[in-house]
């Protein structure tokens, strides 16, 4: 009995090394042409052109440019916000951590700030922002798992409630500042973590 052949996401999911070589080229060649080429005027021709595949190979991992710029920036930002495991197993102060998330955070925004025209567009698309939305909080659940082991009280903490409102502010400020023409990332970063809640080690409460 012959095998049928796969296609589009069925493809997408194969995990022989070939295939995922092919696929982390051409999420490559998708990110470098960003940073010339608008997202709405970038065609599958020049994404394969750039990646040296055919044009069959890349309909057999993706349906369309944009779901290849999905896949590429949601992956970007898995790398841009990612604290290292060891860093996070090896905490042993909550603010020394919670200072080292922040400085991640400034590291995502320079990230996106590096393919402004890019992130800006993608993260109009509500089904992108979403995706973004469920890789950053579970970031976030990360970072508030570790605090709680280190003994911060968290409201929601166990419900994702605080994961959830944390990421959620971080998308919507960070999708704000890749709209507009600010270009100093520190003080971005500094004005998004003046907003976390109270609970965050290391915040200071506004003076009245």
């Amino acid at each position: 009995m012959t095998t049928p052949i796969r296609s589009g996401s069925a493809a997408a999911d194969r995990q022989e090394p070939r295939a995922m070589r092919t696929r982390e080229k051409v999420l490559g060649a998708v990110r470098a042409a960003l940073t010339e080429v608008p997202l709405d005027e970038l065609t599958v021709a020049e994404i394969c052109r750039r990646a040296g595949i055919h044009r069959v190979t890349f309909y057999g991992h993706w349906s369309d440019v944009r779901a290849a710029a999905d896949d590429a920036f949601a992956e970007e930002l898995d790398r841009l916000a990612a604290v290292d495991e060891a860093v996070v197993d090896a905490a042993t102060d909550p603010v020394a951590l919670a200072a080292r998330y922040e400085q991640q955070l400034a590291e995502q925004l320079r990230g996106i700030h590096e393919q402004r025209a890019a992130w800006s567009a993608l993260l109009e698309s509500p089904s992108f922002a979403r995706r973004v939305l469920e890789r950053l909080e579970a970031r976030v659940q990360l970072a508030v798992d570790a605090f709680v082991a280190l003994g911060v009280a968290v409201p929601g903490a166990a419900s994702g409630i605080a994961a959830a409102h944390l990421a959620g502010g971080v998308v919507a400020a960070s999708a704000r500042w890749a709209r507009g023409d600010d270009e100093d990332v520190e003080a971005a970063a500094a004005a998004i973590v003046a907003q976390v809640p109270a609970w965050w080690p290391g915040a200071h409460p506004p003076h009245g």
